[in-house]
């Protein structure tokens, strides 16, 4: 089946449709097929060969309803294949375009307005479906692509169009060329037009239109003046524009191949009302509910549409989301593996297996109404942020004569890729993000030892309403590529505070440096101080402890709840969970070189789970954990 490519051009339907009506005085019935005229002057207009011919009083009373007649007496030089219409054919047209003028579009302000005619579909897929800029006249051994009003390419030979034979051709008229059909050609529908065709799929169609934007095309515009300090136009061009073109893939291009996973509305339903639960925002946010509507909607799509021109083997082994990321660090997400076997929800293989399938003219669109996008591979991913990284690390502070000072040092290392250490083989390159880690050690102020050293980690893109498991990846000082003393190979003792991005802002006062009254009261409060989950060894009671000679994976809370969302897909949003992880070592065990006050963090780890049992039964692995890093 041949797929047709074109490029959609809302701007020249615009402009077709505000054309000047011209009026033509000259009587015409002697020369409908256009012969013995001395020029192209001389012949009639595009409306006038169609008022001629009794076979086309139907399709004219389309054109008179729709507007068209204007288009057909204007000066533009157009080519008109005129299809033969019954009444009931012409009836359909015209209640199509009477209901579609009455259809309020709701905008992205939430404001609402009538369907305008450039938006039409009785003019978009049957009067622009049926003419092409320019005349173009065809010979015996003729055959082009030639591209409709709508964007559309069709096939035009010496005999048919698109596979519709003429009745008649090459007749000339003032302003084109009109050929007569038999019947009205089909309408091939793009990947955009053809889930606002389906009604299986309005919720998708109506999500798309909250935002369709127009912006003026002055260069293709015709200025008319300058009234007070304004440009007035006396023939406005504008483009359709839609910023989920831009995120997601710009699945209204005709020179494109794309692959839409579309959801039922009976799906959108189910996912919206499952996924709307993990954007609750603080309330302070602005336009909060708004917001959370729009992330949920985004959580449903954002994963289901496709490049076809990008993927691999014909997307035999594996298929790659307009989300993927083709770095290390984004690998397996947005990713789903052999799509063509049969579907299995455990590996989410099979994800195109026995689903209604609809061939458009850029690609093809997919019936989805059992929810085969697994919200783990797109947005609810396994992420992690590096210790290295200054975007998502926090300095605790002191007071040194009434002003806040920076309590610890950090300083960014390097790590080797690989050590042997007491007989033991340590692959760093293969266990270590990037390679790096943050080193924090306590500073000394004016003769006073702070004997323990402290960081915040902020994380961001947390969802509401599921459970996370969070670990810290902790390295041992030999993995230093600049070198390292045996004395500072010890092992470490801290402790762990979790707080939580409150709903409403407190308004007390405080004096502490490190006080943020968007989250849980504060560092110093025990009630926030984690104790070691079940079944990790790395420690007992409050105190995690490192061995000090391994790269240590130490899962510092387990399974909490979240109640406050810090991701917004469609913006930006404040991280609702933060981390101060706060070294607990005597010093007596520091003074005999028994354990170390120095944290050597590579990252920060967050998983999350959609029930307690889920998180609680995980068991990390470093060597096949596909991660998500945070920029």
């Amino acid at each position: 089946m041949k797929t047709y490519k074109y490029i959609t051009s809302l701007a020249f339907a615009m402009a077709c449709g505000t054309l000047a009506l011209v009026s033509c005085a000259d009587e015409w019935d002697n020369h409908y097929s256009g012969e013995g005229l001395e020029s192209a002057a001389d012949a009639p207009s595009l409306l006038e060969l169609v008022k001629a011919d009794p076979d086309l009083s139907n399709f004219l009373r389309v054109a008179e309803h729709v507007g068209y007649d204007r288009v057909l007496a204007s000066p533009q030089s157009l080519t008109l294949w005129a299809p033969v219409l019954s009444a009931a054919q012409a009836d359909s047209v015209i209640s199509l375009y009477d209901e579609q003028k009455r259809l309020l579009v709701t905008m992205p302000d939430g404001s609402q307005r009538n369907t305008k005619d450039k938006d039409n579909t009785a003019i978009t897929q049957f009067m622009q479906n049926h003419m092409a800029l320019y005349g173009r006249s065809v010979s015996s051994t003729y055959a082009d692509s030639i591209r409709m009003m709508n964007g559309k390419y069709m096939i035009l030979t010496a005999n048919d169009l698109n596979g519709v034979p003429f009745l008649k051709k090459n007749l000339i008229a003032s302003n084109g060329i009109m050929y007569k059909l038999g019947t009205k050609e089909t309408f091939f529908p793009n990947v955009r037009e053809a889930m606002a065709l389906n009604p299986q799929t309005d919720s998708l169609a109506a999500y798309y239109r909250m935002f369709d934007e127009y912006e003026l095309d002055e260069s293709s515009s015709v200025q008319m003046g300058v009234v007070d300090g304004e440009v007035v136009y006396a023939d406005s061009v504008t483009n359709l524009n839609n910023q989920l073109y831009n995120r997601l893939g710009y699945i209204q291009r005709e020179d494109s191949s794309y692959m839409f996973l579309a959801p039922t509305t009976d799906l959108w339903k189910r996912e919206y009302a499952k996924y709307s639960k993990y954007f609750h925002y603080v309330n302070k946010m602005e336009n909060r509910d708004s917001v959370a509507a729009l992330n949920a909607d985004m959580a449903i799509i954002r994963g289901r549409v496709f490049n076809l021109n990008s993927q691999r083997n014909n997307y035999e082994d594996s298929l790659f989301n307009t989300m993927y990321v083709n770095q290390s660090a984004y690998h397996g997400l947005n990713v789903f593996q052999n799509p063509k076997a049969a579907w299995n929800p455990e590996t989410n293989e099979g994800i195109l297996d026995g689903l209604q399938q609809t061939v458009c003219s850029n690609g093809i669109v997919y019936l989805d109404n059992e929810g085969r996008v697994d919200p783990k591979l797109t947005f609810m991913q396994d992420r992690y942020i590096l210790g290295s990284n200054m975007r998502h690390r926090g300095t605790p502070r002191i007071m040194v004569n009434s002003e806040p000072q920076a309590q610890v040092s950090m300083t960014n290392r390097t790590a080797l890729d690989s050590i042997t250490y007491n007989g033991q083989v340590i692959n760093f390159k293969s266990l270590l993000k990037e390679g790096n880690y943050v080193e924090i050690a306590p500073e000394t102020y004016q003769n006073v030892v702070n004997r323990n050293s402290s960081v915040y980690f902020y994380l961001p893109n947390t969802l509401s309403n599921v459970y996370y498991n969070v670990y810290v990846v902790m390295v041992p000082a030999f993995a230093n590529a600049d070198g390292y003393t045996e004395a500072q190979v010890r092992p470490t003792r801290f402790n762990v505070y979790r707080h939580e991005r409150e709903m409403d802002i407190r308004t007390d006062g405080t004096t502490d440096p490190n006080e943020d009254l968007e989250f849980a009261r504060p560092n110093l409060d025990n009630r926030h101080i984690l104790p070691v989950p079940e079944g990790e060894t790395h420690g007992e009671g409050t105190n995690f402890d490192t061995t000090g000679d391994q790269v240590d994976v130490i899962c510092i809370d387990k399974a909490f709840h979240t109640s406050v969302s810090g991701m917004n897909a469609v913006g930006t949003v404040d991280p609702a969970i933060r981390y101060r992880l706060t070294t607990s070592v005597r010093a007596s065990d520091i003074n005999n070189n028994r354990m170390t006050n120095i944290m050597r963090i590579n990252r920060i780890i967050y998983i999350a789970f959609e029930t307690e049992e889920e998180a609680k039964a995980y068991q990390l692995d470093l060597s096949n954990i596909k991660e998500y890093r945070e920029q």
